[in-house]
C-alpha cells in the first residue's frame, strides 16, 4: 500500500514539473514567431498543422497571420491585430480583435528558436523566423 501512495505522489509531481512554467520577457517573444501546430496535449498528440504566424512588436501589439491553402476558401488570409503585455513571466494577450476580454499564454517549454505556449486550453508549438 506504500509503495502503491508513493507512485502516485511521484507520478503527481512529475506531471506538475512536466507542466512547470517558463518566465517570459518582452525580449524573448520579440519578433516573429510560426506556429508549427496546435494541439489540446503538452505532449503535442493529435496536433493540428498551423499555417499562422504571430509577430509580437516593441510597442504591445501582436499581428497574427493566418494562410488558408484551400483554393475554395472564401479567405485566404486572415490578419489581426491584438493588444498584448507581459506581466509576472507571462503574455497578456486580447483574445480577439476589437474585444476587450484578455486571456494568458504561459511558455511550458522555451529553448532558443523553440517555445511551447499554453493559452487557455490550447497549446501552441512555435518556432521563431
Amino acid at each position: 500500500m506504500q509503495i502503491h501512495k508513493l507512485t502516485v505522489l511521484v507520478m503527481l509531481i512529475c506531471s506538475f514539473a512536466a507542466q512547470a512554467e517558463v518566465p517570459l520577457s518582452r525580449s524573448d517573444i520579440l519578433g516573429t514567431w510560426q506556429i508549427d501546430k496546435e494541439s489540446m496535449h503538452s505532449d503535442g498528440s493529435n496536433g493540428k498543422a498551423s499555417n499562422a504566424t504571430w509577430t509580437f512588436k516593441e510597442d504591445g501589439t501582436m499581428e497574427g497571420i493566418s494562410q488558408d491553402a484551400d483554393e475554395h476558401a472564401r479567405v485566404t488570409q486572415l490578419r489581426a491585430s491584438l493588444n498584448y503585455s507581459i506581466e509576472n513571466g507571462k503574455i497578456l494577450k486580447q483574445a480577439a480583435a476589437g474585444r476587450s476580454k484578455m486571456e494568458t499564454c504561459m511558455a511550458v517549454e522555451k529553448e532558443a528558436s523553440k517555445m511551447v505556449l499554453k493559452c487557455q486550453t490550447v497549446f501552441f508549438f512555435m518556432t521563431k523566423k
